[in-house]
């Protein structure tokens, strides 16, 4: 295989875009699920009740959940790309 067929290729525009797409996700939900959360503190401390542990426990799950949907969308973007790099190498060899 020669240098030029081993060497990784950059990622397509519709790479970019998906993977732009998934850092705007997690920016924004990470903002909605911090203003949800700080809203509903103040909702619970409002009617005499106190933030316990299960408050804090769905704010790290629903964090994750939201982090982890977004890097899988990151992952399937270098699979893709992975694959395609893959596919490239193959083309060469056999051409």
């Amino acid at each position: 295989m020669d240098e030029k067929a081993s060497e990784k290729t950059g990622y397509a525009a519709w790479h970019k875009a998906v993977l732009a797409g998934c850092l705007v996700i997690a920016l924004v939900g990470t903002v909605g699920v911090i203003g949800g959360m700080v809203q509903m503190s103040s909702t619970i401390q409002d009617y005499g009740g106190s933030v316990g542990a299960p408050f804090v426990i769905a704010f790290v799950l629903l964090l994750l959940s939201l982090w982890l949907f977004a890097g899988s969308g990151a992952l399937l973007v270098y699979i893709a790309r992975t694959a395609r790099d893959i596919r490239q190498a193959l083309a060469a060899d056999a051409g």
